[in-house]
């Protein structure tokens, strides 16, 4: 029953998006029930009526099933130009894709302004019909980010990838536990070569130009079995499966460990960069250690990558975020979670002892 509702809901949003075409056929049932009452008076009415239905119907099924599929191969083999990515026709086969949907970008322009409530809308109909939903963004904490932004100018490269990620983080939490699993965000360090929107077999790629963004430059259509389509999605795994490449929940969260011997504790918190300084959401970590404070204890900080592979650096001291908070942390709090925190402790390397690292085997 349940599988029953869930595809009548599909069927009745799959019309909505089409009023312009459901009035069409609507209009054209009409006139056809009225010529066929017109005809009625016609001698042998009902033979001559199945044999034009038959004759239309072996019309209708010689196009659909062979004129069409050769249009579409041929189609599939001969790539395109196009002026400029367009944003209304990606959402169009979002909502309407079958088995992936898969983007390799800086930052999605299609997370902002106009086109974020029919994007996101378009995304949860895909995922709600078990679409495979990837998604790649440049890691803003990376220097390819500052070097895009270099190559833009006045383009803010980190603020809008942290804006993308808020977004698509609470995408994510918005969706039902079953098809969560359908969704995955990484970000990847290195600048790629390419950026890709591929919805099931149609391909969109566009380079990185300078001063301009790449969705307002030239686009070249493409599909998985041309050169061009085989070579970015390569690209794509590549950058998927990259010992730097995180996750999304990676990114909004790391681990601190606590303390040493039995007296080792985990704390799941969230945090921010600035260059090679790491500042911590302190307000677990404080509580815990209430009665004996977090002075003096060692702490070490444990990564990890998308591949479950898991690096701990330290040992380090905490130090509290000075009142003042002259080099804005808060600020970089603010824009990565969308609120600041009243508790921030920076990381800062013990002076009784070099930092070490270890990694710890997966």
């Amino acid at each position: 029953m349940g599988r029953r509702t869930g595809w009548l809901s599909f069927f009745w949003r799959y019309l909505r998006h089409r009023r312009y075409y459901v009035a069409i056929a609507g209009v054209l049932a009409v006139v056809t029930a009225l010529l066929l009452i017109a005809a009625g008076g016609v001698a042998d009415y009902g033979r001559n009526l199945a044999l034009n239905l038959g004759a239309d119907l072996i019309g209708t099924i010689v196009v659909l099933f062979l004129i069409a599929p050769m249009i579409e191969r041929g189609d599939r083999g001969r790539d395109a130009v196009l002026d400029r990515f367009d944003h209304k026709a990606f959402i169009r086969q979002s909502r309407d894709s079958r088995q992936r949907i898969m983007v390799l970008e800086l930052w999605l322009d299609l997370l902002q302004g106009g086109y974020r409530e029919t994007f996101t809308a378009a995304l949860r109909d895909a995922v709600e019909r078990e679409v495979e939903l990837r998604i790649l963004l440049l890691d803003p904490d990376a220097a390819a980010a500052r070097q895009r932004a270099d190559d833009l100018g006045r383009t803010n490269v980190v603020t809008n990838i942290l804006e993308n990620l808020q977004r698509l983080d609470e995408f994510r939490r918005g969706l039902p536990d079953r098809l969560r699993r359908f969704v995955d965000i990484r970000v990847y360090s290195a600048l790629p070569p390419v950026q890709m929107y591929r919805v099931d077999d149609h391909i969109i790629v566009s380079f990185f130009p300078v001063n301009m963004t790449s969705w307002n430059a030239a686009q070249y259509q493409t599909n998985p079995g041309a050169q061009l389509g085989t070579f970015v999605c390569s690209k794509f795994d590549e950058l998927w499966e990259a010992e730097n490449t995180r996750t999304l929940d990676q990114f909004r969260a790391v681990t601190v460990q606590v303390g040493a011997g039995e007296q080792t504790h985990h704390h799941k918190v969230r945090y921010v960069t600035m260059g090679e300084r790491t500042f911590v959401s302190g307000g677990d970590i404080v509580a815990h250690h209430l009665n004996s404070g977090v002075a003096g204890l060692p702490a070490r900080l444990v990564e990890a990558n998308a591949q479950g592979e898991r690096t701990v650096t330290g040992p380090f001291a905490f130090v509290p975020l000075d009142g003042g908070d002259p080099d804005g942390v808060q600020q970089l709090f603010e824009q990565k979670y969308g609120q600041n925190h009243d508790v921030v402790l920076e990381l800062s390397p013990r002076r009784d002892r070099e930092p070490d690292t270890a990694s710890i085997p997966n």
